[in-house]
C-alpha cells in the first residue's frame, strides 16, 4: 500500500458550515474561497482602471486620425452616435417586454414598501390618543393620514362598537 493511499484513509472530511439559522436575516454566509474570488476580482477591477488612468495620463494630446473629424465631445465627453440603424422589430420587442417587466417588478417591490410603511404607521397611531394626534397634526396632515387609512376617519370616530363573542343569542342579551 503506498504512502498517500495510506494517508488518506485516516483525513477527516471537512464541512464547511453552513449560516446559522438565527442569523440567516443577515444573507448568505461567505466562504473563504468566496472570499478569494470576489478579492481576486476586486484587484483585477482596480488593476484594469489604473491602467486606465495610467494610459489616459501618458496619451498624446497631439495625437491626431482622420476618423476623429466626424466625433463629437460635449463638455469635453465623447458622443458615441449609433447611426440611424433601427432595430429589428423582434429586438424591439424583447426590449420592451424587458422594461415592462421591469417596471411591474419594482411597483410590486414599492407597493410592498408603502405597505410595510403603513402598518409602522398605523401601529404607531394605535399606541397613541387620536384625540391629541389630531391637535399636533395639521389638517391637511390629518386627511392625508385618513385617506391613507391610517387615521380613522370622522364618522368612525364618534361610533364606538363593543364586540363580544357568545354561543348562543340568548347569552348575548
Amino acid at each position: 500500500m503506498t504512502s498517500s493511499l495510506r494517508n488518506s484513509i485516516h483525513r477527516r472530511n471537512h464541512k464547511e458550515r453552513s449560516q446559522l439559522s438565527h442569523r440567516a436575516k443577515l444573507g448568505f454566509l461567505e466562504k473563504h474561497k468566496d472570499y478569494v474570488k470576489r478579492a481576486k476580482d476586486y484587484h483585477s477591477k482596480q488593476d484594469r482602471l489604473t491602467r486606465l488612468k495610467q494610459k489616459a495620463a501618458e496619451r498624446n494630446k497631439d495625437e491626431f486620425y482622420f476618423a476623429m473629424t466626424k466625433e463629437k465631445t460635449k463638455g469635453g465627453v465623447h458622443l458615441k452616435d449609433r447611426g440611424s440603424v433601427a432595430l429589428p422589430t423582434d429586438v424591439v420587442k424583447v426590449l420592451k417586454t424587458q422594461d415592462e417587466n421591469y417596471v411591474r417588478t419594482m411597483r410590486a417591490a414599492n407597493l410592498k414598501k408603502i405597505d410595510k410603511i403603513k402598518t409602522q404607521l398605523s401601529a404607531m397611531v394605535d399606541l397613541t390618543n387620536p384625540d391629541d394626534e389630531e391637535d399636533d397634526l395639521g389638517t391637511k396632515e390629518a386627511q392625508v393620514l385618513r385617506e391613507a387609512g391610517i387615521l380613522p376617519s370622522q364618522s368612525r370616530k364618534g361610533r364606538k362598537l363593543h364586540v363580544v363573542f357568545v354561543d348562543d343569542d340568548d347569552d348575548g342579551k
